[in-house]
């Protein structure tokens, strides 16, 4: 009878305790995630943007991801050349929150600079461009002069 009253004690202790841990387990990766988040944006700030990239990566392998997660590591992209990551990430960001201002603005700019490229190199290869891309490869080179948000 002892045996029997200990399995049934544990049957009903064993998950109120696991879900009691678990609640406790969220709220370290929040503020674990913030943390990291932190010391990217730091580190953004200072230049180092490998660290920084590697600090959110870290935090997308966890699924621990914000917005501002996706945007920082978009900027990351954006500023190293790396246009197609950047794009992805920005659109990530948006996916999370779609009334994101500023990343629609950077990824305007990323398509832009995207639109740029491929008129350039159109033009490399043909050896010239016909006057209406001509004009809309100059146009897109002054607008370039827009910056990041």
């Amino acid at each position: 009878m002892k045996r029997r009253n200990y399995h049934l004690l544990t049957i009903l202790v064993l998950p109120l305790s696991l879900a009691m841990s678990g609640c406790q387990l969220t709220k370290q990766p929040l503020e674990q995630q913030q943390q990291v988040f932190q010391r990217a944006q730091q580190w953004y700030q200072q230049g180092d943007l490998l660290a920084a990239e590697q600090q959110l990566n870290r935090l997308h392998r966890h699924n621990l991801k914000s917005p501002n997660s996706w945007r920082l590591l978009a900027n990351i992209h954006f500023r190293q050349q790396r246009m197609q990551a950047a794009e992805k990430a920005y659109l990530a960001a948006l996916k999370l929150e779609p009334s994101d201002a500023v990343s629609w603005h950077n990824l305007a700019l990323v398509r832009l600079r995207l639109t740029t490229s491929t008129l350039m190199s159109a033009r490399t290869q043909l050896g010239s461009l016909s006057d209406n891309d001509a004009t809309l490869l100059d146009t897109l080179l002054k607008l370039q002069r827009v910056t990041l948000n």
